[in-house]
């Protein structure tokens, strides 16, 4: 399957859930419950992660053991079983490439289905119990979309809290697991990872950073990016970012959603990994890594009423510009 056409699958399968999102803006808690929040949709916006061990957000890990945003990795074991035995392989080192995890143990190099059924010991600090747990309970390569799948889960264990994002647990049928990742509106419960990825919680800016393992829901901003064609090691990190603005339609660069997941678009890249279905339809916005470069149409059609305002002035219009009128114009939208 093309880039091209399976971003149209990926559209028609946002546009035809877009019709329960509204019904779906329940999941999320009280506007005071959730620190970090997308502005320019309150609790409806798409938000950039939502992986958690309970209610201790979990986005990033020091794959060296050091303290990053209230987390550090005590180590990581790969489960070994033989007939109704279990042993575990404490790894002397881990990280990723390309979006699959790696390990080793003196020799032994684990990655794929190997680390199906590891075990994650952190350390958590900020609130809550210290010592948590995460398990990956499945791994895939998905042929179609050809990303690296991941499903990270914790112990149903009700001092971890609710999940930090939904204020819900997601329980990972027939097993004892509750999963990380928050199934927003529906959209699964598998991530992808990236290797020295840093993303601001808050503002959605992305730096590399070495030795980080990020860890991206596939219902967020940054998870979404992979399964749109998008990789920080094909494309670059500051480009990275303007697809994560893009996905997310934050038109003013700070980290502000102004959609709600389910809603579809069209698109095209300077890249060609996608390219226009129907070139006829109006543009939304042409999109780089500070934001919209101008904005004609807004994605959602309340704010084809309103119109968009950042620092209370409106983005350019777009007119008849296309991505070469730009030079760090990457991205270019269209809303059906």
């Amino acid at each position: 399957m093309s880039r091209t056409n399976l971003f149209l699958a990926l559209a028609l399968a946002v546009s035809a859930a877009s019709a329960c999102d509204e019904a779906l803006d329940s999941e999320f808690g009280a506007d005071d419950d959730i620190a970090f929040r997308p502005g320019g949709f309150g609790t409806g916006g798409l938000l950039l992660n939502t992986n958690a061990l309970g209610d201790h957000p979990l986005h990033e890990i020091n794959r060296f053991g050091k303290l990053h945003e209230n987390v550090q990795l005590i180590a990581v074991y790969i489960k070994q079983q033989y007939k109704d035995q279990v042993s575990w392989i404490k790894l002397e080192e881990q990280w990723s490439e390309k979006g699959q995890l790696y390990g080793r143990y003196k020799d032994v190099i684990y990655k794929g289905d190997q680390f199906k059924g590891s075990r994650w010991e952190l350390a958590t600090y900020g609130g809550g119990i210290t010592k948590r747990t995460m398990y990956i309970h499945s791994y895939r390569f998905d042929e179609v979309d050809g990303n690296h799948k991941y499903v990270f889960g914790y112990p149903k264990d009700p001092t971890y809290g609710m999940n930090y994002y939904t204020k819900k647990v997601q329980t990972i049928k027939e097993t004892a697991l509750l999963a990380a990742c928050g199934n927003v509106n529906g959209e699964g419960i598998e991530a992808v990872v990236y290797e020295d990825l840093h993303v601001d919680m808050t503002s959605a800016y992305v730096k590399e950073t070495p030795e980080l393992i990020n860890i991206a829901c596939l219902d967020g901003g940054i998870g979404k990016s992979a399964l749109w064609g998008y990789h920080p090691w094909d494309t670059g990190y500051y480009e990275f970012m303007g697809a994560i603005r893009m996905i997310r339609a934050d038109y003013c660069g700070d980290g502000d959603s102004w959609t709600k997941s389910g809603t579809a678009i069209e698109l095209e890249d300077k890249w060609g990994y996608n390219t226009f279905f129907d070139p006829t339809l109006k543009t939304e916005a042409i999109f780089g890594p500070k934001g919209a470069l101008c904005v004609t149409r807004p994605r959602r059609p309340e704010f084809q009423i309103t119109g968009v305002q950042c620092g209370g002035n409106a983005p350019p219009d777009c007119k008849d510009a296309k991505l070469g009128d730009f030079s760090d114009g990457y991205y270019w939208t269209k809303a059906p």
